[in-house]
Parts: C-alpha cells; structure tokens; sequence
C-alpha cells in the first residue's frame, strides 16, 4: 500500500502539487478563522486586566465593563474609601464616541483615568500630561494615517496624541486614554455640550486595598454601604467580559467554522474522487491480479492522509501570512495561532476531514470490474 502511494504522489507531481495546494488552502482557512476568533476573545478581558486594582466597583446590575454603561454617584469614591480596609478608589469613566477622518467612521472607546487605570504598553510618545493630550491605540493610528503630535477631533474638539499603544482594542474599537481635565474640557467646548446629561462623569472606581486586608469582606462592607453599586474582582468582571464576547458571537463563528469543514470535506472528497476517476484502469489492474475492494480502499484513505499531513504545515504557513495581511491591512483585528488547544483542534479536525472525504470515492473502487481494463 505505501509503495503504490509513494508511486502515485511522486510520479504525478503537478497533480500532487494541486492536491496540496488546495488541502493547504482550506486548511489555512480553518486556521484564520479559529485565530480571528481567539484574538477577539483574547482581546476582550484585556480592557479590565490592564487597569489594575485588587477590586472593581460598577453600577448595580453591571456585570461588563466593555460593552455596558456604567454611572455611579460622585459621592461614591468618598463612601468607598472611607471603609475599613480601602487604601484609595481611583475614579474612571468610560465615554463611547466616534472618530470621523476623510469620510472614514470609526467606533473608539475613550478610557478616562486620573491617577490609574491609565494606557498600558505605549510604544510611542507619553501618557497624556495636559487636558489637550490624548493616547490612541496603534489602530487607530493605522487606519486614519495618524501620527505622534497630530491633531484628533472628536466631536470638533481636537485633542493632540501624546502618545500610541498596541492590544487597546476590543469588540472592533480601539482605546483612546484622556485625564479627567481633558474630559470636562471634551465636555464643555465639544458639540457633546448640549446633550451632557447623557454622559457619565464617574463610570467605575479602581480599588486598591491594605495589605493584609481581606478582599471578600471589603467588597461586602462595599455593596453594604452603596447600595447602588456591585464589587467585582478584576478576574471575575474580565471573565464576564469574555463570557458575553463568546454569547455573542460564538454561535457565527462556530456556524462558520462547521461551514469550513464541511468544505474540507469536499475537497478532499472531490479530489480523491477525481484521482480514482482517473485511474480506473490502474485500479482495474489491480482488482484483477487480486487485491481486495478493501485493500484498494486503504490505500485511497492512506494518500489522502499524507496529502492532509504534508498540507498541514503549508496550512499553518498561508495563516500565518493571512494574519500578517491582516495585521496590516485591518489591524483592529487580531488573528492568533497561540493557543495549542486551537491548533490540536483543527489538527484532528483536518484528520477527521481526510478521512470522511476519502471515503466518498470507495464506492467507485467497490463497483469497479476487472474487466475494464479490456475495454476502450
């Protein structure tokens, strides 16, 4: 069996190459799409993660810090801090806003921070010192051809960037960090001025404890106190984050992903299918100096589970190409491959393929008659 293999894929090599080009492509397929799924959930806890804090406190009934609003009371950060326990409650507001440059919308999400909670992982310039200052993610920066010291207006008020950062994106936005006095200046003299009572002065408070103090019972000690919000450990509201990410859109991506397997399937189905097709009369051979319908079988299921082994690596290689196009092209999305679960996925996944699909031409071989080798 493995010689007649061997002989196959090495005697016919531009059909081999086109067997393995195509299995590759639909093998990379699966991969980008399991990695643009990754990236977006390996994005979402980021936005709670890098804020720091041993608790979080939000308004009562928000469980999410990404995707919900949040609006606490001013007096607040003063209840908080005064519990036996609390070292101090930084204040942070999160505003939804978006940013308009030649005719291009974009979503972004600005974080306003004042003595934490501010921009992690800056590759570029500084935090925001004055009221004017601004620090966008390198996305953003990207996509509208944006550069250190230029100006950003949001809502006519023009911030200037300070500095950029890289992995401040979530649920297609990109983050964008400003001080409170940038955001009552943002308030005061943007058009936002005569809708302000919609927006959120204080959204979160960032609580750092004693040492030695015990987290469960101050975050009790703070939902007893101010009824009107819910304590949440900076893992738990990450989680959560995370959690509705994957409500959210990991039924289309699951439906997607099932989608590409069944087209794996075909395609090694169809190709199996043909390279049988062509040589009937080889297989007729064969049959005829006696090997068995199952022995021939075998060795069809056998070629295209060398065709699937050997496309693998050039699979995973045009993903990792698709994902560099990407991070170029688009770089609100993030396509990863880091993840081994997800790689020994789609690598039984692909097996699982190899194997359905190679059995779709055993019944030519089943029906095939010796005696074809006779004929015309």
């Amino acid at each position: 069996m493995i010689h007649l293999v061997y002989r196959q894929l090495v005697h016919r090599p531009l059909r081999t190459l086109f067997m393995l080009i195509a299995v590759a492509t639909t093998i990379g397929a699966v991969l980008v799409i399991q990695g643009f799924q990754i990236g977006i959930y390996w994005q979402l806890p980021g936005l709670v993660l890098n804020r720091g804090g041993d608790l979080i406190v939000t308004q009562a009934g928000i469980t999410n810090m990404i995707a919900a609003r949040s609006t606490l009371p001013q007096l607040t950060r003063r209840q908080v801090e005064a519990i036996e326990g609390v070292k101090i409650a930084h204040p942070l507001t999160a505003i939804s806003a978006i940013y308009e440059r030649n005719r291009r919308k974009t979503p972004i999400f600005i974080i306003v921070y004042d003595t934490a909670g501010g921009p992690r992982n800056i590759i570029a310039g500084t935090a925001p010192k004055g009221s004017r200052d601004i620090v966008i993610d390198r996305s953003l920066a990207r996509i509208h051809g944006l550069a250190m010291g230029d100006p950003i207006l949001i809502s006519e008020y023009a911030f200037r960037i300070s500095g950029i950062t890289t992995d401040n994106v979530a649920f297609f936005a990109p983050f964008a960090f400003v001080t409170y006095d940038g955001m009552i200046d943002f308030y005061m003299e943007s058009k936002v001025v005569g809708d302000i009572t919609t927006f959120p002065l204080l959204s979160f408070l960032i609580v750092e404890l004693m040492p030695g103090a015990d987290r469960k019972k101050v975050a009790a000690a703070i939902e007893a106190r101010v009824p009107d919000a819910d304590v949440f450990a900076p893992s738990i509201l990450a989680a959560n984050d995370r959690r509705l990410g994957r409500a959210m859109l990991g039924p289309v991506f699951n439906l997607i992903t099932t989608v590409s397997f069944i087209i794996g399937v075909l395609v090694i189905g169809l190709i199996m299918f043909a390279s049988v097709n062509a040589r009937r009369r080889s297989f007729g051979v064969l049959k005829a100096l006696g090997f068995s319908t199952l022995h021939l079988s075998g060795s069809v299921v056998f070629e295209a589970a060398i065709i699937t082994l050997l496309a693998f690596p050039l699979g995973v290689g045009l993903a990792w190409a698709v994902a560099a196009v990407v991070d170029s092209v688009a770089p609100l999305y993030v396509v990863m491959f880091d993840d081994p679960a997800a790689l020994f996925r789609t690598a039984l996944g692909c097996a699982v393929f190899a194997l359905v699909g190679s059995m779709i031409p055993v019944r030519v071989i089943a029906h095939l008659e010796p005696a074809i080798v006779f004929r015309r």
